[in-house]
């Protein structure tokens, strides 16, 4: 079960994760930046960046991670049914 409260909070981590690099925009909006990144300005391209980018990064790591959490709790329901067809032999 508590591989459950893992993937649990994994995936309520990676929500706010995914929710603050795609709307990061808004921080520019807020404070306008001066300045140019790649010749655009700073104000349009970083939210941009972070966007795809940050997002695309994020779906990889989070696709990592959640496998990982899917094997651990294959291994942890495997445990438990091990447990239980011994419980009931005896």
């Amino acid at each position: 079960m508590d591989a459950y409260k893992k993937e649990v909070w994994f995936t309520i981590l990676m929500s706010l994760a995914f929710v603050l690099t795609g709307h990061i925009g808004f921080l520019f909006t807020m404070f306008p930046v001066e300045g140019f990144f790649f010749g655009f300005p700073v104000m349009y391209i970083v939210p941009i960046l972070f966007g795809w980018f940050g997002v695309l990064i994020l779906t990889v790591v989070s696709g990592k991670i959640g496998n990982r959490l899917d094997e651990i709790i294959e291994e942890e329901d495997q445990q438990n049914r091990k447990k239980q067809s011994g419980e009931g032999a005896m």
